[in-house]
């Protein structure tokens, strides 16, 4: 396989999962897409140079995650979170009522873990293994467990509470 297919078949799986994770961190959507195509072109070259890249998808991550931090140190700014998504299957004004206290507040408990959680419980979402969150992040991989144990604990009661 080319260098030129495989940096294909990884943007085809793992595009959209940079981009809406670089949404969630808070990267605006039309540089969120920047970032993603930096951080492929950067693979791309490196790859062209005939440079191995163990785990190409935490190395993108990576690089997403570098690219946004340099990004915020020129201009910070975050999206606020959309507290009123409609909750598909709601039949009753109860029942709606019920789902939106708790999105809030899952989403009040979201925006209260430290960064380091929500990074780690949002690459694990994605699907990222606890080596690759914690070759993402720069962390060892007990810590990432570390932090995801304390983010659902933390939702849990957040959850539980509501």
């Amino acid at each position: 396989m080319t260098v030129h297919e495989s940096v294909a078949k990884i943007y085809e799986t793992e595009r959209d999962n940079i981009y809406s994770w670089l949404v969630g961190l808070g990267v605006a959507p039309q540089r969120a897409q920047e970032l993603v195509q930096d951080s492929f072109l950067k693979l791309y070259l490196k790859m062209s140079k005939g440079e191995q890249i163990e785990n190409p998808r935490a190395w993108l991550y990576r690089v997403a995650q570098n690219l946004a931090r340099r990004h915020y140190s020129r201009e910070p700014a975050f999206d606020e979170l959309d507290t009123d998504v409609a909750s598909p299957g709601s039949s009753t004004p109860e029942t709606e009522l019920m789902e939106r206290q708790r999105r809030s507040a899952l989403l009040k408990a979201v925006a209260d873990l430290s960064p380091q959680q929500r990074n780690c419980l949002d690459l694990r979402v994605r699907g990222l293994r606890y080596r690759e969150i914690a070759s993402v992040i720069g962390i060892s991989t007990s810590a990432v467990g570390e932090f995801l144990r304390r983010a659902v604990v933390r939702l849990k009661e957040a959850l539980d509470g509501a």
